[in-house]
């Protein structure tokens, strides 16, 4: 699943590619993707212009000039890929006609969706009102996030995972920070002391950075708009190595993997304390 970089990374992209351009029309190929498309998209989106585009976590929030605005999420395999001419692939399900190029919305597994949203209402939507703070809005001061953590029975990996706890985070990059932060993904994060939660904090930042650097992690589907794949995997300290040496001991100690929550977890257990 895109998680905070690879969805930053297609943010990115369609900024540069369709602000202050207008939608002239819309084609939907399917009733259904993860849920019914909203009801008149076609009509509510044709000659829109699309005035910004943010993130919230894992979501995409496209604004139009109709002071609406369609929220987007990628599910496991949601792609959008521009292109000057219409040559159908299977599984797409919705073209944006710009002046000059299309827009296609593709998800082979169909996880993703959109949807529509009055422009002042959508962060009041039940899909965004209970994510966690964003990741780069955090600091050593966040008492609030701090007060979580203190009051939290949850695993380091676990409450990282949780979009309630912080948003945008995933099974990839939660396993990377961790070992960033030389933090063993099993203790209580109620038992880290400040020392230690800042260096967390600290870590988060610098693995988001880095991959939204790199384009974010292709593993499987992920791609950019042009169709370039991210290359964070060059840099996967911990992620799908499972015993292979450890970056950081000198030791040749190697990285483990178990199943936490039935999700996979790869650390040292010489260095992750």
């Amino acid at each position: 699943m895109p998680e905070l970089p690879e969805v930053e990374t297609v943010r990115l992209a369609l900024t540069q590619k369709i602000i202050k351009r207008k939608i002239s029309k819309t084609i939907i190929n399917t009733k259904k993707i993860r849920f019914k498309i909203p009801n008149k998209f076609k009509e509510r989106t044709k000659g829109k212009t699309v005035l910004n585009i943010l993130r919230r976590g894992k979501y995409l929030i496209i604004f139009l000039d109709s002071h609406e605005c369609i929220l987007v999420h990628l599910g496991m395999t949601g792609v959008f890929r521009i292109s000057k001419d219409y040559l159908f692939k299977k599984h797409d399900h919705i073209i944006f006609y710009f002046e000059d190029f299309l827009l296609i919305y593709n998800d082979m597994r169909k996880f993703g969706f959109v949807k529509l949203f009055h422009s002042s209402n959508v962060f009041d939507s039940s899909h965004l009102k209970k994510i966690g703070p964003e990741p780069f809005e955090i600091s050593d001061n966040s008492i609030i996030f701090k007060n979580k953590i203190f009051n939290s029975n949850q695993t380091t990996k676990a409450f990282l995972m949780n979009q309630k706890n912080i948003a945008g985070l995933g099974n990839i990059y939660c396993s990377e920070i961790l070992f960033n932060s030389k933090i063993s993904p099993l203790i209580k994060i109620k038992d880290l002391d400040i020392k230690k939660i800042n260096i967390l904090i600290k870590s988060i930042k610098i693995i988001l950075k880095s991959a939204i650097r790199e384009g974010g992690t292709s593993l499987k589907d992920f791609k950019n708009l042009d169709g370039n794949i991210g290359y964070f995997k060059n840099q996967l300290k911990v992620y799908g190595r499972e015993n292979k040496n450890c970056f950081n001991c000198k030791n040749n100690n190697k990285i483990i993997k178990i199943i936490q929550n039935g999700r996979s977890t790869f650390f040292c257990k010489n260095c992750q304390k």
